[in-house]
């Protein structure tokens, strides 16, 4: 008998140390509020003022928490007027907490939610052209608030202009490696690629043009009815931080006309959108995000 309560005492010390260490591991990795991942796009400008600028921000919070964004500014640019939704624009349904689990993927301690951001408002394109937004202020709809890093949202004006180039085609893989082919209609001769955002990629971006080298492409020829093809590759990336950083980058391309006529385009193949999220990734990230 005296060795059975032995027993049982020392399962119940046992299993309070396990209840124990297991609420110490879920305090520790609940987070003390949203986290909001970076996200580093190229947003357009339209000349005529009437495309609605779409684009997605991501974040983290904790899998019990009921609120949902419901309205994003840029406390620098407060002229930009945004629409946002957890709940995507083709949704007509309004939100009741109390009845509704929130929108958004739950990976573990977690829950990973996608904000919808319309822009409905903007100053005149010469204001916008150029400018960079890193940071928002979010709001919910419990009524609280909270400014957040986000990454950088370049703007830069856009409108239709008469190209050499002819699209042909373009395709993107979920491996991160995207092409697009033109077609020249005329002499072109390449000058260079510039991007602000290039830099910051560098060590994970693979991007050629007919096989070379972006630095490399100073005066190279495309004669009339040759192709040419934009190749890139985004890798994941080594650092726990590279995982879930949101890409929509969008190179310009610079060239000389056969009349001496300097002109350029864009094209869009670097993008890393969409992301399969599980609880270890998410942990080790905000681990790196020294948050947990």
């Amino acid at each position: 008998m005296e060795v059975n309560n032995r027993l049982f005492k020392g399962t119940i010390i046992l299993t309070g140390i396990l209840a124990l260490v297991s609420l110490a591991a879920m305090l520790q990795m609940r987070l003390d509020k949203p986290v909001f991942l970076d996200h580093y796009y190229d947003l357009r400008v339209h000349e005529d003022g009437n495309y609605r600028q779409e684009f997605r921000l991501t974040y983290i919070t904790n899998a019990d928490d009921r609120r949902v964004v419901n309205q994003v500014e840029f406390p620098d640019y407060p002229n930009i007027r945004l629409n946002a939704t957890e709940h995507g624009f083709m949704s007509h349904f309004p939100w009741d907490s109390s009845n509704q689990q929130p929108p958004g993927e739950i990976h573990g301690r977690y829950s990973v939610r996608t904000v919808y951001c319309q822009i409905d408002g903007l100053p005149v394109v010469e204001e916008m052209d150029g400018a960079v937004v890193k940071a928002a202020r979010v709001f919910f709809n419990d009524g609280s608030q909270m400014d957040v890093p986000i990454g950088e949202l370049h703007f830069y004006r856009f409108g239709l202009e008469d190209s050499p180039f002819e699209s042909l085609s373009s395709s993107g893989s979920s491996d991160g490696s995207s092409s697009s082919r033109y077609r020249a209609r005329e002499d072109v001769t390449l000058l260079s690629v510039k991007n602000q955002m290039l830099e910051r990629f560098e060590h994970r971006l693979d991007l050629k043009i007919n096989d070379h080298v972006i630095d490399g492409i100073d005066g190279l020829e495309i004669e009339q009815d040759n192709h040419l093809v934009v190749r890139s590759k985004l890798y994941p990336g080594s650092d726990p931080l590279d995982v879930y950083t949101m890409v929509d980058i969008h190179p310009e391309l610079y060239y000389k006309r056969a009349d001496g006529q300097i002109g350029s385009m864009r094209f869009y193949n670097i993008d890393n959108l969409y992301h399969s999220f599980n609880f270890m990734d998410l942990y080790r990230y905000l681990k790196a995000r020294e948050v947990v």
